[in-house]
């Protein structure tokens, strides 16, 4: 399964060298490659199993609950409670939202009956989209004798989800995460491939660790003798040496380089859409490669001439469904920007019931070409 979460700090670290499109005669992005796309159906207890709730009680390893599992990827999460006579108290769950920012969020008990599915209240007044939970707390509670939660995503299937690879954009006017397909990060340090065709990429100093922020899924974007070459990173050997999809030959003295982080959310809040605007024509091409699961992998292409965060506006161009087992050949959409005054689209990928436990890989790629 690949993993697209960062923690805070390390994204604080990551500088983008472009953050927004430049009207120009032709470009031609790829959103993301070779993307395993993950998202099981609704599992109430993924992340903590049904346990008694107590009084001050914490998931630190060695005290009251034990976190069993992470979210299979960014996922919408809320607690099952069983409740027979609990009066007050709040449930705290901490970690990482679907771009790696920080994300607390709660759960405040009442007089009565709270039992069954139950939606956390987070401080940044999203919903309670999660990539990775690190402790779940309770204060002070009272009345708490038998009752229990567990912690998951009951009643949720796999929603649209939106993968973008590129630069995290600056944290928007009403405190919107977003991601900049255009956008990437600049390396200092030298990587090589000795002079030789190879698919093995290491640094030219040995200890560099050039690829200290690359991941498996990232798109290195190599300028060698006046051309850039686009490749994935397949394998992550250490931070001085990946294995990326297709051979490139690097001069013995090496190069500088780009890179782009592949990020997929859930969170309806985060802009995972890429700016049209100034450009005649967009198309979309897409293929799914391989694709094993339950339901199969739908897609769904949008576009906007609005606010990207308003629900309401966004217009779909196409949607398709790919059964499990079956594979679409490069599929392109073509949208005349001069009738249709578009400011941003978007692609969204999910299952139709989940996935495999990742038995066998998905393979599905999206790139979008602008032109003038």
């Amino acid at each position: 399964m690949k993993k697209l979460m960062l923690g805070a700090l390390v994204l604080a670290a990551l500088l983008p060298s472009s953050l927004f499109a430049q009207a120009g005669p032709r470009r031609a992005i790829t959103l993301f490659g070779a993307f395993d796309l993950d998202g099981e159906a609704a599992d109430a207890d993924q992340v903590i199993v049904a346990t008694t709730l107590v009084d001050s009680g914490t998931s630190v390893a060695g005290a009251n609950w034990t976190i069993v599992a992470q979210p299979d990827t960014c996922r919408l999460l809320n607690i099952t409670v069983v409740d027979t006579n609990l009066n007050t108290g709040t449930l705290t769950v901490a970690g990482t939202g679907c771009l790696g920012e920080a994300r607390s969020c709660a759960f405040a008990f009442t007089v009565g009956d709270d039992s069954g599915v139950k939606t956390l209240t987070c401080t940044d007044g999203e919903g309670a989209y999660f990539s990775t939970v690190s402790t779940v707390t309770t204060g002070v509670m009272t009345g708490e004798s038998d009752e229990t939660f567990a912690l998951g995503y009951g009643g949720v299937n796999s929603v649209n989800g939106w993968a973008v690879s590129g630069a995290l954009k600056p944290i928007g006017p009403n405190g919107e995460n977003g991601v900049d397909a255009f956008g990437s990060y600049d390396v200092a340090q030298k990587v090589t491939t000795a002079g030789s065709s190879s698919t093995t990429i290491s640094g030219v100093t040995a200890t560099d660790a050039p690829f200290n922020l690359v991941s498996v899924g990232d798109t290195l974007l190599l300028t060698v003798g006046g051309r850039v070459y686009e490749r994935y990173v397949v394998t992550r050997n250490d931070a001085d040496s990946v294995v990326v999809d297709s051979a490139v030959t690097i001069p013995a003295a090496g190069i500088n380089f780009k890179y782009k982080k592949l990020f997929f959310s859930t969170n309806p809040a985060d802009d995972m859409s890429f700016g049209v605007a100034g450009y005649k024509s967009l198309s979309l091409n897409w293929s799914v490669d391989a694709n094993a699961n339950t339901g199969g992998v739908i897609t769904l292409f949008q576009c906007t001439f609005d606010a990207p965060q308003n629900p309401a506006l966004w217009i779909t161009e196409n949607t398709t469904t790919v059964n499990s087992g079956a594979t679409q050949v490069p599929t392109s959409q073509t949208v005349d920007l001069t009738t249709k005054l578009y400011n941003r689209c978007r692609f969204g990928i999910r299952f139709g019931t989940g996935d495999d436990a990742d038995g066998a890989a998905e393979d599905i790629n999206a790139q979008f070409v602008l032109s003038n």
